[in-house]
């Protein structure tokens, strides 16, 4: 009995050896879509508001983290959205203390591609999605590999396209200018895949020359002005 019970352990460790990580956020470190009251301070902390994807009901701006109380930086730093119904608005923070440096939109959803911005550019991609206007929400975390090797260079990942069809299935593709050892300048490209609509993501794949854009149903979100939405979400914020 002891033999088979470690001939099943034994199997059970082969299987995960050889089975493609998929990657997701534990919510525990990562708060995913945090929900943040619309004051007259949060709204005019955020810089750079603009229409989201040429929706007349959705901004899009930057909470930076030097602000000041420090306290509500602390608990409310990088990109945030505002979202509104009816005569209401809500501030949604997708992921706190990251920057938006890609974002998707779909008749069915959003895609907010964030990453850590203080100091030197965080080593991961983190993929925010929502079906319902961030109300629920699911992250994602996409850990950089093949770049800072062997040791760290300073090196990070752009993303250069990213899209998911109607089964769910789609990825993110990322380029880095790698300088290591002096040699010259080269670009190392990675893919992440996706089979459950961005809700987790496989192990990084690397290519020799940049990778077929994926196709779907996401678009690369317009941002435009939008003074007359802005001064309607300052003049709520200020009536609170």
């Amino acid at each position: 009995m002891q033999i088979a019970a470690l001939a099943a352990a034994a199997s059970a460790l082969a299987f995960f050896a050889f089975t493609p990580a998929a990657f997701a956020v534990d919510e525990q470190d990562v708060a995913c879509g945090m929900s943040r009251p619309v004051t007259a301070r949060l709204v005019s902390d955020a810089t750079g508001l603009k229409a989201l994807g040429g929706r007349n009901d959705v901004l899009i701006g930057n909470l930076s983290y030097l602000r000041q109380p420090q306290e509500e930086a602390e608990a409310a730093s990088g990109t945030v959205l505002f979202f509104k119904r009816d005569d209401a608005w809500r501030a949604v923070v997708p992921v706190n203390w990251e920057n938006d440096v890609g974002v998707f939109v779909a008749a069915t959803g959003i895609v907010v591609v964030t990453q850590r911005q203080v100091g030197d550019p965080g080593q991961a991609f983190t993929v925010a999605a929502t079906k319902d206007d961030f109300a629920t929400s699911t992250c994602a975390t996409l850990p950089f590999r093949y770049i800072n090797e062997p040791s760290w260079n300073g090196e990070f990942y752009d993303v250069k396209s990213f899209n998911i069809d109607v089964r769910g299935r789609g990825s993110l593709v990322a380029a880095a200018t790698v300088d290591a050892n002096n040699e010259t300048p080269r670009t190392v490209w990675a893919s992440y895949a996706t089979r459950d609509g961005g809700r987790t993501f496989r192990a990084p794949r690397r290519h020799s020359s940049e990778p077929k854009a994926p196709t779907g149903i996401y678009n690369a979100a317009t941002q435009m002005e939008a003074p007359a939405l802005v001064a309607e979400l300052t003049a709520f914020a200020a009536g609170k």
